[in-house]
This record gives structure tokens, sequence and C-alpha cells, in this order.
């Protein structure tokens, strides 16, 4: 299997990565405890709601230089989120989640605009953002000076200057990424992978873990949790997204569960589990070929919305998060066995 222009979803992969280590180390410096519920609301809520807006605005303005302009918010936030003024403190909030939110965007409608209608290429863009969530908590808990940011905003606004050159025009024709079954109208396959994305969303959160008490843990928890990301659009790619999705979804389960006490066993289970980012993603590019940055978009608000469970409802407690990973996870399973086909269902339609 050969991929095209893989440079440019390498470039986004370090891009989304720096992004996240500068975001998520401003966040677990800058949160006070007096401030942590509100901030984190109103950051997830910029970040991830309205990035589908985002999305068609670059659709609809190619020429304009969306990642520079998030890397500035970016910057401004180093400034403002330090503030004592809480007005100030929590306008670089919002200056860092929009950031952020704009160089999502940038990165998923370049590596759609590259991936000539293979997942890989989008599943490792967003693979990178698991390795900088845990490098940028890192260098918070180790107290490094703020100003140090400036070096990941640097290569960012210069990775972003590089690649601005393979973006696409008001011309571009987005290749087509067939992955669901047409028997169901498009409104059904977009709930359909709204819901497994907020049921992943959920399930991150959900998964029973003791066994995280020291740095390099979390390393290799996120490096999993990226990695099944990025391989989860190759084997997608390889084998189908219908047979990855499915058997990702089921086996994941006995892993994440048995895997409490066991981090071997816990990390292959979120490996698993992390494997359907690409494949609901493209299962909204199927649906909406030419506007990428609103599929993406559709993603980000189930993430959002997975989110929210726990933020407004609490700590279920062991016994419920447990259902819950089992209920959501063959739930995702029999909506993505029913609404995704694999390459060999296609030849055979076409024929």
């Amino acid at each position: 299997m050969r991929y095209k222009d893989l440079h440019v979803a390498w470039a986004y992969f370090f891009i989304h990565l720096l992004v996240e280590l500068v975001c998520f180390t401003l966040l677990f410096r800058m949160y006070s405890l007096k401030l942590a519920w509100t901030a984190a609301i109103v950051y997830d809520l910029v970040a991830f709601v309205p990035q589908g807006l985002i999305g068609e605005f670059i659709r609809r303005h190619p020429r304009f230089d969306i990642g520079s302009t998030g890397v500035l918010f970016m910057t401004l936030s180093l400034f403002l989120l330090p503030s004592g003024i809480y007005a100030l403190h929590i306008l670089g909030i919002v200056s860092l989640a929009f950031g952020n939110a704009l160089l999502h965007e940038a990165g998923a409608v370049a590596c759609v605009a590259a991936g000539d209608g293979k997942l890989f290429h989008s599943a490792l863009f967003v693979g990178g953002g698991s390795f900088g969530v845990v490098i940028g908590k890192t260098i918070a808990a180790y107290g490094f000076s703020l100003w140090f940011l400036l070096i990941p905003l640097a290569l960012t606004g210069i990775l972003c200057f590089w690649i601005r050159k393979e973006g696409f025009s008001s011309k571009t024709e987005f290749p087509l990424y067939k992955i669901c079954n047409e028997r169901y109208p498009g409104a059904i396959l977009l709930l359909a992978a709204f819901f497994v994305t907020t049921a992943r969303s959920f399930i991150a959160y959900a998964i029973p873990i003791s066994w995280k008490k020291e740095v390099w843990q979390s390393f290799v928890l996120f490096f999993l949790m990226g990695m099944g990301k990025a391989l989860g659009g190759y084997f997608a790619d390889r084998f189908g997204a219908r047979r990855t999705g499915v058997l990702s979804s089921l086996l994941c389960i006995p892993f994440l569960l048995a895997g409490k006490d066991h981090m071997l066993v816990s990390v292959i289970g979120v490996f698993l589990f992390s494997m359907t980012m690409s494949i609901t993603f493209a299962m909204c590019l199927s649906v909406l070929p030419d506007a990428p940055g609103v599929a993406f978009g559709i993603t980000t608000f189930a993430l959002f919305a997975g989110l929210m469970i726990p933020f407004c409802f609490g700590d279920p407690g062991a016994v419920i998060n447990t259902a819950a990973v089992i209920v959501l996870s063959l739930v995702s399973a029999l909506l993505l066995y029913q609404t995704t086909i694999d390459k060999e269902e296609k030849k055979c339609e076409q024929e």
C-alpha cells in the first residue's frame, strides 16, 4: 500500500504534538482549585465546539493563514493566563482554546486534502496530540518556566509556514472516503459516528486504572493511545474500516476491565479502543465529502459531549463505569458493523 504526501501528515503530527504540549503545560500550571471547573468548561467548549465552523471558513478562504493565526492566539494566552485579573485569566483560556481549535482544523482539512482517500493521514495527525498531552503535563509538574513555551510555539509557527505551501486552493477536489453503508441515510450515519465518538470520549474517562502512579507510566499510557489512533487508520486502510472498527471495539473490553491493576493489560485495551478515531471521522467525510472541516467538527463536538457527562454528573462509581465501558463498546461495535463497509464489500457493490 502506497501513501502519497505523508510529509503533510507528519508535519501536522508534530504541530498537533506541540500545540497540546503548550496547552496542557499552561492549563496544568495555571488552573487554581477555585477556577478549575470553570476553566475546564470554558477551554473544552471553545476548543471543541466551534471547529466545524472554523473548518468551513478554512474551506471557503483557503488563502487565509489559519496556522499562523492559531499560533498568535496561543502566544497571546501565554501573557494573559498568568494574570491575577479574573477577566484576563478567562480571556487567556479562550485565546488558548481558540488557537488550539484553529490549528486542529488546519491539520484536519490539510490531511484530508493530501490523504488520497486514505484514513492514515488524518489518523497520524490526530495521534500526535496524545504525545503532546503527556509531555505538557510533565513539564507543568516539574515547574519549568512558562517562557520555555515560546520555543514550541516558534517551532509550530515554522512548521505551519513550511507546510502552507502544500495547502489547497479553492479549486481543490477533496478525495472521497466511501466507507459507509449507503443503505442508510446520511443523517443516520452522522448520528452513528457522533455516538461512537461520544462513547469513546466517555470511555477514556471511565477506564478503571489504579496503576498509573509514576510519570513513566503516564508516558506509556498516552504513547499507546497515540499509537492506537494512528495505526487504527493504517489498519482501516489495510483491512477495512468495518473489520478494524468492530474488532477493536470488542477486543478492547476484556483488556480495559482486567487491566485495572495491571499496566500491560490496560494499555493494550487503550491501544485498541483508540483505533476507531479515524473511522468515525471518515464516516463523516463519507457523508460530507466537500466539507472536511465540518466533518471533523462533528467528531470534536462529540468528544465535547462525552467529556460533559462526568463534568455534569460527577463520578458515577466503579460499577457504573464498568457497565458503561461494556455497554458503550458493544453498542459502538454494533453501530460500526451496521454502518461501515470494508474494501471487499465496496468492490462487490461496484461490480
